[in-house]
């Protein structure tokens, strides 16, 4: 299904990691675009527990439009060297409900993120995407001093990943939907681990 590649002219973020040596973009979801991959991603056996939207694609079309027309978050589809992999909700932390369970600041933003693609698995990829989107979050907003996660306490790739992405663990939060590790990366410590 990843096999369709675009180039970066209409990304919001793209840059070439030397990590991975590739390079990591970032766009706006397009509906009529992207709902197929959506789709197709949200019916992969190892996004169905985490995200639980195995559903027809009627469903998943309402779903992008509900975010679309929703002002506190951003849906975008990720790229390493032009083929889309990713899926990232970009959201206002205060606005969500993670904002409830901390003093959220007025420009805090957070994300939620799957990898649709497991031909992507491994090699690094992971941190060096989580990188991109928060480096990205940071250089959209240069108001937002934080960047927040709520990864699942059972997420354990993802949680693992966290501090070699600078997030810290500020405890556990229960969610609606589950028990979550609240993390925190903060402007300053991004910059000074990677810069921006």
């Amino acid at each position: 299904m990843a096999e369709r590649t675009e180039s970066g002219a209409d990304f919001a973020y793209s840059r070439y990691d030397p990590d991975i040596g590739r390079t990591i973009g970032f766009r706006l979801l397009d509906k009529g675009r992207d709902l197929d991959l959506l789709w197709h991603w949200m019916n992969q056996p190892h996004v169905v527990p985490q995200w639980k939207m195995a559903k027809p694609k009627e469903h998943i079309a309402a779903y992008i439009d509900t975010n679309l027309a929703d002002p506190h978050q951003d849906p975008y589809i990720g790229f390493i060297d032009g083929t889309p992999m990713s899926y990232w909700e970009a959201y206002w932390a205060k606005d969500d409900i993670l904002g409830r369970h901390y003093p959220a600041d007025e420009k805090d933003r957070g994300w939620h993120m799957l990898v649709g693609e497991p031909s992507f698995f491994g090699r690094g990829i992971a941190p060096a995407i989580i990188r991109a989107f928060t480096r990205f979050l940071f250089l959209d907003d240069p108001a937002t001093e934080k960047v927040v996660g709520e990864p699942s306490v059972e997420a354990r790739r993802l949680l693992r990943y966290a501090p070699v992405c600078a997030f810290e663990e500020q405890g556990e939060i229960d969610l609606p939907d589950k028990r979550a590790k609240l993390m925190f990366c903060h402007r300053h410590r991004f910059i000074e681990q990677f810069g921006l």
